[in-house]
């Protein structure tokens, strides 16, 4: 595993990236928040939280469908209450996470992990989509939430599971 983590690093280092990268921190913005002290602790911060709340509003929506949790709502609506949750989170994901790579862009951009984690992430939120689409059709026509559904909903938290550790070690990946 390090030596493929080796590799597409190094494979990182010969892209446009890395002269993207050295663009970004030259531009004020990367600048002042790197001059800022608290400016980058603050990102991380609301980063955290965002993901906290997105987790946990995705984990409620799959716990609904083990029948730990809302079982006072059908599952569409406890869908709809989370759903502003996680995609408020999401958006909130995106702009904090966009000031991290404007602060250390070459700690981000040029990590396999960043990457494995962002493919992780656009895989995770479609896969979600889909699953949850069809939950919703399979229960509004009277189906029931089978041992597959069961499993679809473990995936998914799973999915966000090694997401959140992707997110810790791009931190402690060499660049």
């Amino acid at each position: 595993m390090s030596d493929l983590l080796f590799n597409f690093t190094e494979w990182l280092r010969t892209t446009f990236l890395v002269d993207f990268s050295l663009w970004i921190s030259d531009t004020s913005l990367s600048m002042w928040l790197v001059t800022h002290f608290w400016a980058i602790p603050i990102m991380q911060v609301v980063h955290i939280l965002s993901i906290a709340a997105a987790f946990g509003a995705i984990l409620m929506i799959n716990l609904r469908i083990f029948g730990m949790a809302g079982m006072d709502r059908t599952f569409a609506e406890t869908e709809r209450r989370y759903t502003r949750w996680i995609w408020w989170a999401l958006l909130t994901l995106v702009i904090s996470g966009l000031g991290m790579i404007t602060a250390e862009p070459i700690r981000e951009l040029i990590n396999p992990i960043f990457w494995i984690k962002m493919i992780l992430v656009i895989v995770a939120i479609l896969t979600s989509l889909w699953f949850h689409r069809g939950v919703m059709t399979k229960l509004s026509t009277g189906g029931a939430i089978t041992s597959g559904t069961k499993g679809g909903a473990v995936f998914i938290i799973i999915l966000w599971c090694v997401i959140m550790l992707c997110g810790r070690w791009i931190a402690y990946a060499p660049v």
